[in-house]
């Protein structure tokens, strides 16, 4: 009795709980007929199991969302390869168009001509720009271990580049047709009895003069080497964007725009 007396809560629930199992057994022995005594014990039980099912609930919701989360973190990981992986996908597909736009472009060239009527290409990359205007003189990949030497021509698949000015074992440095040291004897595309000569370079266009002055070039007209000079007969050089004629000199000038874009010049080829 005393330690009833010094357990009181205990004691009162250990009573609850032994009524509301005797109420279950009798409305089992009873058969489950729903008498009030059996409706008793079903409320006493009810309220004795709320806060067990609602922890029991509370634990299966929180190992639920544990393995949801779970789950949402490993597909999400998956699809972060994934992408990636398609990125790279992407990336190569994208390099590997421009390498073939690239050499597509250089297939031009091989109708170019080389010294002793020859066809013998070697293809290269610009590696590096020289000097204050990075048009004039560029460096490429291959040198005097590919046969290369000073002097030699250099064209792509749009038209004349320019000519080697010194070579060294994998690279030569190139001197583009836009540097102001560069002198160009010209035919005009259509009419090949019109000469002349190119002789100044300025802001990225070339002007020179016809040696007739008299004889007819209109804007639009295509140049191309006339195979005197250093340069082979043959490779466009641009088009004629004006034509004037100079009292003075008495010459018909012309400036003309070049058929190779330097700027975003990457891949070229020497005639040897």
């Amino acid at each position: 009795m005393r330690w009833i007396k010094d357990h009181k809560l205990v004691s009162f629930l250990l009573i609850v709980i032994v009524l509301a199992v005797s109420f279950l057994i009798y409305s089992v022995a009873s058969g489950g007929t729903g008498n009030a005594a059996s409706g008793a014990a079903g409320t006493v039980l009810g309220k004795i199991e709320q806060p067990f099912t609602a922890a029991a609930n509370k634990i299966s919701g929180g190992v639920s969302g544990i393995f949801s989360y779970n789950s949402l973190k490993k597909e999400n990981e998956q699809l972060k390869e994934e992408n990636q992986a398609l990125q790279k996908k992407v990336t190569s597909l994208t390099l590997t168009a421009n390498q073939l736009d690239e050499l597509k472009n250089l297939e031009g060239a091989l109708k170019y001509k080389g010294k002793g009527d020859t066809t013998k290409l070697i293809s290269g990359d610009v590696i590096s720009m020289d000097g204050t205007n990075w048009m004039n003189i560029f460096t490429i990949n291959i040198g005097s271990e590919k046969g290369i030497k000073k002097g030699d021509v250099v064209v792509n698949g749009d038209g004349l580049v320019g000519k080697v000015k010194s070579v060294g074992y994998g690279w030569s440095k190139v001197v583009s047709v836009v540097d102001e040291s560069s002198k160009i004897s010209f035919k005009v595309y259509g009419n090949l009895k019109i000469l002349g000569i190119l002789e100044e370079a300025s802001d990225g266009t070339l002007t020179g003069f016809t040696l007739d002055s008299e004889a007819t070039v209109t804007e639009g007209d295509t140049l191309i080497t006339s195979g005197m000079g250093r340069y082979p007969s043959g490779i466009v050089i641009g088009k004629i964007i004006k034509v004037s004629y100079d009292s003075n000199e008495q010459l018909q000038k012309v400036t003309v725009r070049p058929a190779v874009d330097f700027k975003s010049l990457q891949k070229v080829s020497v005639l040897i």
